[in-house]
């Protein structure tokens, strides 16, 4: 039977997955039309409203736009989300906070410490200690609740012996002391509103559903007034955007963690969980989130964590899915999560599956450069800084994708804010290879950054898709949500196979040092083997069906645990579980102790139990494991595989993310049958040649540096009564090397102006050429061919960056990315030949801008070698 989505692809008839984030800003309603229009244009079928550049928002001036956008949207059959705030990130509830009670404002744990030595009887100390200079002179100091003295290391800021309760020595603003023999540390522990991030002052406090209600209630509440008909119809859900605890002063500090002094979040409900955790009075113990303790930090930073990580998301992230499902749409967005932040404090929430925990669309997002081709394994510079390229490359995109496969209710979507804040330099070519990096890692919808209908030229956070018409580009933006939509609806046929499962390194983080996920992820990723992460609260509800882990619809053939120096007791016992009952657990570089103090694990028990395997022994050790990956017979570290089990066949997406290798080798795949390559840019099926034996099929692999194939293997009922061409190969090659003459038109002018005539193929944004055009130049041309029988293909090499081509004044289509590869219907090519091609650059040649100062620019123009192949069908 064919298989419905591949019919759909093929036919065009695909449902939408493309959500751009569209600003209002406020100008004219006619502008707000006009983008609306021009989105729905491109092959988009919804938008995400954004309110942070609004000046008026939930106002006459807001009502007016959305009004206009929800007719146009009606009208089209587009789908709107609501931005869910008017500041970034999500949390300021509209201002309603700036109003509310102080019980709903949030309010820190903050320390400061005084060193004292002794024996020194009759000592004293002042307990009101203010900076009277800098930002914290101003900030109000908090309500003292607790003075706690320990003894500490001479040496080192390291805390010895118990703690000792002072707070009833406090006499009028003094505490009296008689400092026993050694060297000690008193803590003066205090509650207060101020000391956190300074931009999130008048932001909710997610750990409290009283304060979270606010924004459903200033927000949410007051948008389903006006529009309660059109929930669930025109109107899909809700958009949270980068939330988090934002305790540290430095507000994008990714590293911010347990042991930082700085203030921590807090409220009632944290002190009495951690009352009930530590047992009695844990005030006592909170010293020791800020200093080390031989040790005894670790239950209570753990217990810390996982209390606020937890109460975010039942406070925070369950209660916005739980209204928006009560109210028929549903609840999306993301938190941040650069360079591991989201198992962290700071900008962080903690826990990234926790966060997700309540959306129907698990997310994530890649803004301002942090993921770029070729840095996938070293830091590299980008608008933040110094950016984790593994992580970027190998853990942030499986992070949402992992998510969405463990939770029934996302239905495995996962979605990606994407490509804003790059600059001008971003254009098609780059935002299909990011599509492609998302689509092969399992993320299924795409929230482009942004439309905006602000007079060119917006500096905010280019790039803008239609720019008042100025971007080049805009006119192929439909291309590639073409290619979108069709992949996302292909690609989310059958189930997903990920042959291994990667436990998320959250909590072991949490007790000391410790490997992050994506460091085994692409030590498997690189040999083609695919993987999930996998919290540890997911595992006490794994299932073991024939030595595989089973959790929900995922079965996974072995659980690779990440190095670290402990696990919790907790996490440990399932491990053990999970081995007694058959499932293959490998730790790589080390096996950790166990954290536990209760005693229902020994704290050797893993080491007794597991030997570590090293990361370079990781893949070795493994492969033989799962008979369910695809296979090469040579290594190639940048190909990346998304398999999808149709039941009598598989989807496959291969995509070879290097920047300068082609990926050439046999790959043995582990489904027998015949093959099909499926084309998303022309929605067309080509046969495969193959060979299958044994339960598998074997074919050659021929991928240029950034392209991408999908291939459906199996059964050939599954493409029944689907156009297939035949295969075929070159019998002859001719490179074209006619005089080239150029004339270039810039966005929305029609009309080409001569420029000139090139001999040679070379950028034109060289110095003596064009180098501060942006737009399209139209390169034409004449040549001979010799006639043949067969068909042709034209091959135009290097582009940049996007490229049309007429032969003979016959439309051969648009490529908006490698491969620049154009096939020729039979009959087109004669003896003389007139070849036209246009190529479009982006606007950062005329439109240098801040953002795009931190690229490395491409050049401009068609660059060759263009070459005309005679092809045969295969024999």
């Amino acid at each position: 039977m064919t298989l419905p989505q591949l019919r759909d692809a093929v036919a065009g008839s695909v449902p939408n997955a493309i959500m751009p984030l569209f600003w209002q800003k406020g100008g004219p309603v006619e502008a707000v039309r006009e983008e609306m229009e021009r989105i729905g244009d491109a092959g988009i079928g919804a938008v995400i409203l954004e309110a942070r550049p609004h000046p008026d928002f939930l106002g006459d001036g807001w009502w007016r736009d959305v009004d206009a956008v929800l007719e146009i949207a009606r009208r089209r059959g587009m789908t709107v989300w609501f931005f869910d705030d008017d500041t970034f990130p999500t949390g300021h509830a509209g201002g309603a906070v700036e109003t509310a009670p102080a019980a709903l404002r949030r309010r820190f744990l903050t320390e400061r410490h005084t060193d004292a030595v002794g024996p020194a009887r009759g000592a004293s100390f002042i307990v009101e200690r203010r900076k009277f200079w800098g930002p914290e002179a101003a900030q109000e100091p908090g309500e003292l609740t607790r003075v706690v003295a320990f003894r500490r290391a001479e040496d080192s800021d390291q805390l010895v012996g118990d703690p000792i309760d002072l707070t009833d020595r406090i006499v009028d603003g003094m505490l009296h002391w008689d400092v026993p023999d050694g060297w000690w540390r008193l803590f003066f522990l205090s509650v207060g509103a101020s000391g956190g991030s300074e931009p999130h002052a008048n932001h909710i406090d997610y750990l409290n559903g009283d304060s979270v209600q606010l924004l459903l209630d200033g927000v949410y509440k007051r948008i389903h007034e006006r529009y309660a008909d059109e929930f669930g119809t025109t109107i899909g859900g809700f958009f949270s955007d980068e939330p988090g605890l934002y305790n540290d002063p430095d507000t994008f500090d990714f590293r911010s963690a347990l042991g930082k002094s700085v203030p921590l979040p807090w409220n009632d409900e944290v002190a009495a969980r951690l009352n009930q955790r530590l047992g009695g009075d844990a005030a006592l113990l909170l010293p020791l989130l800020w200093a080390p303790g031989a040790g005894r930090e670790r239950p209570v930073r753990y217990a810390y964590m996982d209390t606020v990580s937890r109460l975010y998301s039942e406070n925070f992230g369950q209660r916005l899915g739980d209204w928006c499902r009560a109210h028929g749409v549903e609840h999306i967005g993301h938190v941040i999560e650069d360079n591991g932040a989201h198992a962290r404090l700071g900008p962080g929430a903690g826990h990234y599956f926790r966060a997700m925990a309540g959306q129907d669309m698990p997310g994530i997002d890649i803004i301002g450069g942090q993921v770029v081709p070729g840095f996938s394994r070293g830091p590299f510079g980008n608008l933040t800084g110094a950016a984790d390229g593994e992580f970027f490359h190998f853990g942030l995109a499986k992070l949402a994708s992992s998510a969405a496969h463990l939770d029934p209710r996302t239905h495995g979507r996962a979605m990606c804010e994407t490509i804003g804040a790059y600059g001008w330099y971003a254009g098609l070519r780059l935002f299909t290879w990011l599509t492609n990096h998302l689509l092969v890692r399992g993320v299924t919808h795409i929230v482009p950054h942004a439309f905006s209908p602000a007079p060119f030229p917006d500096p905010d956070c280019p790039p803008h898709f239609y720019a008042n018409g100025a971007n080049p580009q805009y006119p192929h933006q439909r291309v590639l949500s073409d290619y979108t939509n069709r992949l996302s609806h292909l690609l989310q046929a059958g189930s997903h196979v990920a042959p291994f499962a990667v436990l998320y390194h959250g909590e072991a983080e949490w007790l000391g040092d410790a490997m992050p996920s994506e460091r085994p992820l692409r030590l498997l990723m690189e040999a083609q083997l695919d993987a999930d992460i996998v919290p540890a609260d997911a595992l006490s509800s794994a299932r073991v069906e024939a030595s595989r882990l089973s959790l929900g619809a995922e079965t996974y053939d072995a659980l690779i645990v990440p190095g670290s120096a402990y696990v919790p007791a907790a996490v440990a016992a399932e491990l053990l579980r999970l081995d007694d009952e058959g499932v293959p657990v490998v730790f790589v570089g080390s096996v950790p102790e166990v954290e536990a103090r209760d005693g229902a694990v020994d704290a050797a028990a893993l080491r007794v139990r597991f030997r570590h395997v090293s990361q370079k022994r990781l893949v070795d050790s493994v492969a033989g494991m799962t008979d369910r990956a695809v296979r090469l017979d040579r290594a190639a570290p940048d190909l990346r595989v998304l398999r999808r089990d149709l039941g009598d066949g598989d989807v496959l997406m291969l995509v070879n993310e290097s920047v300068r290798d082609a990926v050439r080798a046999s790959a043995t795949l582990p489904r027998a049958g015949r093959v099909v390559a499926y084309d998303a840019v022309t929605a067309t099926l080509t046969a495969v040649p193959a060979h299958a034996a044994g339960g598998t099929t074997r074919i050659d692999v021929d991928l240029a540096p950034g392209e991408a194939i999908v291939l459906v293997v199996g059964d050939p009922a599954l493409w029944e009564g689907l156009p297939v061409r035949p295969a075929t190969q070159a019998v002859g090659e001719v490179e074209l090397s006619p005089e080239w003459r150029v004339a270039t038109a810039t966005a929305g002018d029609s009309r080409y102006s001569d420029w000139g005539v090139l001999d040679d193929l070379r950028p034109l944004n060289e110095p003596d050429l064009l180098p501060r055009f942006s737009g399209t130049a139209r390169y034409t041309a004449e040549f001979e061919a010799e006639q043949a029988d067969g068909g042709h293909a034209l091959d135009l090499g290097e582009v940049f960056e996007l490229a049309s081509v007429r032969l003979n004044d016959v439309d051969l289509g648009t490529r908006v990315a490698p491969p620049y590869v154009f096939d020729i219907p039979d009959g087109v090519v004669r003896a003389r030949n007139t070849l036209q091609i246009d190529v479009t650059n982006t606007l950062a040649k005329a439109q240098p801008d801040f953002f795009s100062a931190f690229a490395q620019q491409e050049p401009s123009g068609l660059l060759g070698p263009v070459t005309l192949t005679t092809r045969r069908e295969r024999g």
